[in-house]
């Protein structure tokens, strides 16, 4: 009987301080344009940018999410599936085979796997930010441009996850035109980035997605309406139109990243003086 009440006990005490260093670890520190900062995502900061103080890891996580938060105004989207593909690349650097075991590596390291994803969807969004509005800016100068192709693609995204796919797919499949595909989109698409905006995905480039959504969209023709099937679902892509547009052509590498890097650093001043940050940890003020 006394090993029993020793082994509740002993329990007690663990979940205790397992739930304590949850809360230690899950309150709000700072708040970013109503937008709040809990310390675990300052650890996940540090560790990811390999920064040696809270403080440091603090003030780049607010960059982060000012410049992902201005990527996102100018209409810069993410898909779960660049992000997933993401941290399976990451993953496999890490010679790791599943991202169910990843999950659990970052688990050993008190990292909440849906912090991490969201700090790369960050990055994805923000290195698309710099591509496609950041360079395009610093080169407008430039005497030599290369002729490159956009493409405005709407997608419809039914997962086999839900219980209800093959009643959703046979009503998209049977209804599914160039007029209809809005609608359908708002109303079964289960991509959730692009399901509000009637499946508008925006304009893209040849090797901006995901391979197999590159492929379909650039061996479709303007006008046409794909289906492309996967292991998780079914998605229509519908090429609403294609435009072309003469983009600078880099002419001194080195001398383009400077430049980036000084765009970079003005911009986020900009966003700063702007933003409205509010330390509730006054340890981490900037």
């Amino acid at each position: 009987m006394k090993k029993v009440v020793s082994l509740i006990l002993l329990l007690i005490s663990v979940c205790t301080y397992a739930a304590e260093k949850e809360v230690l670890l899950d309150k709000i520190v700072i708040i970013v344009n109503d937008r709040p900062i809990l310390k675990s995502e300052v650890e996940l900061a540090k560790k990811w940018f390999n920064l040696p103080n809270d403080k440091e890891a603090a003030q780049k996580l607010i960059d982060h999410i000012l410049l992902y938060q201005e990527a996102r105004k100018k209409g810069i989207k993410v898909m779960p599936q660049e992000v997933e593909a993401a941290i399976e690349r990451i993953a496999k650097a890490n010679k790791v085979n599943s991202v169910e075991e990843f999950k659990k590596l970052l688990q050993k390291q008190d990292i909440a796997y849906n912090e991490f994803y969201d700090l790369i969807k960050r990055e994805i969004a923000i290195n698309k930010y710099i591509q496609f509005v950041l360079k395009p800016k610093i080169l407008e100068n430039s005497k030599e441009a290369v002729e490159e192709t956009y493409r405005k693609v709407r997608i419809i995204f039914l997962s086999k996850k839900d219980p209800d796919f093959e009643k959703k797919y046979k009503i998209v499949k049977e209804n599914l035109t160039k007029n209809t595909f809005e609608e359908l989109a708002k109303k079964y698409s289960d991509d959730p980035v692009t399901s509000k905006e009637g499946g508008l995905l925006g304009k893209v480039k040849k090797g901006e997605l995901i391979d197999y959504l590159d492929k379909a969209i650039w061996n479709a023709r303007v006008g046409e309406i794909k289906e492309i099937k996967t292991k998780n679902g079914v998605y229509f892509i519908y090429i609403e139109d294609e435009e072309k547009k003469l983009i600078p052509k880099d002419i001194n590498t080195k001398e383009v990243m400077n430049k980036l890097n000084e765009e970079m650093k003005l911009l986020i001043k900009k966003l700063r003086e702007k933003a409205v940050i509010q330390y509730l940890d006054k340890s981490l003020e900037g």
